[in-house]
């Protein structure tokens, strides 16, 4: 069942309802409304009745001491007058009776505990009547029974109507609240019927741009076409970074697969030169064994470094503890002297004469700094000059690598970060195009930053910025 079913179906059930719990007690106002009318219509008469008997003091026999009047003056049309006896004889009854009499209730023996009179209700076959019985007592005695009764018919006719006008008027009025709860519910699930057709659109034509519009005011429909707006906009933006993600493997795979076969390539072409000549030359030999040894180097450190990168893109998180980053920077400069012999290397003179705590990987940290000063050698012409400093700032503390090489271009500056990336200067070098990434990946792990300035045939400065701890 559709929901638009289930709300007209709802929407009628307690409109119904509320009618039912309305009706019935409106028949039974009604009904109670109409009995004290008559209750109090025949309690009266039977006041007037009372009023004008008189007692004469003729004993032994008390009922005949008491003269009734004419009861047919108290009679009307609906109203029925009866006097009898102790023991149920008819002493009085109007003319309107004919040959029938009242109904008779039973007498208790103490008749004081009735000289207020009661109500009852009797059913003839033809009719219902209500009947007013007021004892007659003397000195102490119920010596008979005065009974007033009219016919409840005109009510009985009253209420009939007003069930056959409740049942109809119940009946319209459940139709048209279903009907108004049909249209009602149409009009306001229409805002979904569009949001659905408009999301069945955007999947079938693959349109995170297409958005939803709504006019309406902001109540539940508008805060979900928001909510379904927003989640388009958070969708739309992970397909990017997936198809981002994608194109980036896709290249990653394809460098890799390229800076592979290079040195494979070579490796094989020299095995199968050595094959072909033997011990023959062994100058040629010692050459083609030089190279394989340097491809396969190469090689291995390529794999390292895809294995590191592996290892960020899993999400590992690297473990951390205090760190004298004057002292790590001492071992980053000793091993760091024999990484060129044609770039002159040259640390600060007061680099760890002060003590400088972070909070970091000691292995990654100098694997960091290294990358950089192997980075800045590599594309800095023989001759040039490889600078390492540090300064602070604001509770922080920045490692800076500069050299005097080729430089970067500006619009290479954003690239330089992504794997398998050499600027156009540098294609021919050596590099695997990694050690920046390898080098931004470890910056992050530390809640650092890295920053990069470069001017084209100048040199460039790497400034690696790190959260200083004072100890103390």
């Amino acid at each position: 069942m559709s929901i638009r079913w289930r709300l007209t179906l709802w929407y009628s059930l307690m409109v119904g309802l509320t009618l039912l719990l309305f009706g019935v007690g409106l028949y039974f106002y009604m009904e109670h409304e109409l009995t004290s009318e008559i209750d109090l219509s025949i309690s009266a008469k039977a006041e007037e009745v009372l009023k004008t008997i008189t007692v004469v003091d003729r004993y032994p026999l008390p009922i005949e001491q008491v003269q009734l009047p004419d009861v047919n003056v108290f009679a009307t049309p609906n109203t029925y007058l009866q006097v009898v006896d102790r023991n149920g004889r008819i002493l009085a009854r109007s003319n309107n009776l004919g040959r029938q009499a009242l109904p008779k209730s039973g007498y208790p023996d103490d008749g004081a505990s009735l000289a207020q009179g009661y109500f009852e209700t009797a059913d003839t076959g033809e009719q219902r009547l209500r009947i007013y019985n007021q004892p007659l007592i003397w000195r102490g005695q119920m010596v008979g029974l005065l009974q007033v009764g009219r016919s409840m018919q005109p009510a009985d006719l009253a209420l009939n109507r007003l069930r056959l006008v409740l049942a109809f008027m119940g009946t319209v009025t459940v139709g048209l609240a279903a009907t108004l709860g049909w249209v009602l519910a149409r009009a306001v699930l229409k805002p979904i019927d569009r949001i659905t057709n408009t999301a069945a659109a955007i999947q079938e034509a693959e349109d995170l741009e297409r958005k939803l519009l709504y006019e309406g005011p902001d109540d539940e429909i508008g805060r979900l076409t928001r909510t379904f707006n927003a989640m388009l906009e958070r969708l739309k933006g992970a397909y990017l970074r997936l198809a981002e993600a994608h194109d980036a493997q896709r290249r990653f795979v394809a460098d890799a697969s390229h800076e592979l076969r290079t040195p494979l390539t070579t490796i094989r072409g020299n095995v199968e030169l050595l094959q072909k000549m033997g011990d023959t030359q062994p100058e040629v030999r010692k050459e083609a064994l030089a190279d394989i040894a340097s491809e396969s180097e190469r090689m291995s450190r390529l794999i390292h470094e895809l294995l590191a990168l592996a290892r960020a893109d899993t999400g590992q998180n690297l473990e951390r503890r205090l760190t004298p980053l004057h002292e790590l920077l001492g071992e980053v400069i000793r091993s760091a002297r024999h990484l060129s012999d044609q770039v002159r290397f040259e640390p600060d003179e007061d680099l760890t004469s002060e003590p400088i705590w972070v909070m970091g990987s000691h292995d990654y940290l100098k694997q960091l700094f290294l990358i950089l000063i192997e980075n800045g050698m590599k594309y800095t012409p023989s001759g040039g000059e490889v600078r390492l400093s540090v300064q602070h700032r604001e509770g922080q503390v920045g490692v800076s690598v500069i050299d005097t090489g080729i430089g970067i271009p500006a619009e290479e500056l954003p690239h330089i970060f992504e794997r398998f990336y050499r600027v156009d200067q540098a294609r021919f070098g050596e590099g695997s195009g990694l050690g920046l990434s390898i080098a931004q990946w470890i910056v992050e792990q530390h809640d650092g930053k890295i920053e990069v300035e470069s001017v084209p045939g100048e040199g460039s400065r790497f400034t690696v910025w790190l959260r200083e701890l004072t100890l103390g």
